[in-house]
């Protein structure tokens, strides 16, 4: 019977969800100028702690996850709030000269839930 409870618990808990679109508004004061920016929303178990990464970025390319405080590179730690949603500005930085002129890339939350960030151009 606990096991059965137990089940259905986990199956009632909500899954990790991204979705990614065009940033719009302000940006914040920690990104980068000439950066390609997203609006990266995570919404899942409320309180919980969800790890992104950014994965199949192009050489030269940095990808970096932002907040009003910091941007971190490639990867980043998310606590959720009470909500079970937040917010991140997501940026593709073309670092190199060298670089291709083009990068996307697939962000994954935990190593199962991912989702394919559209490609930047930058000259």
């Amino acid at each position: 019977m606990t096991n059965v409870l137990a089940m259905l618990l986990a199956l009632a808990q909500p899954a990790t969800h991204l979705a990614i679109e065009p940033w719009t508004g302000s940006d914040l004061q920690t990104t980068s100028a000439g950066a390609a920016k997203y609006r990266l929303t995570i919404s899942g178990k409320p309180n919980a702690s969800i790890r992104l990464q950014a994965n199949h970025v192009a050489q030269g390319w940095l990808a970096a996850f932002c907040t009003q405080r910091l941007c971190s590179p490639h990867r980043v730690e998310v606590a959720l709030p009470a909500t079970g949603a937040a917010v991140l500005q997501f940026e593709l930085i073309r670092e190199s000269g060298s670089a291709p002129k083009e990068s996307s890339a697939t962000i994954t939350a935990d190593g199962t839930t991912s989702i394919a960030v559209p490609a930047a151009y930058r000259q």
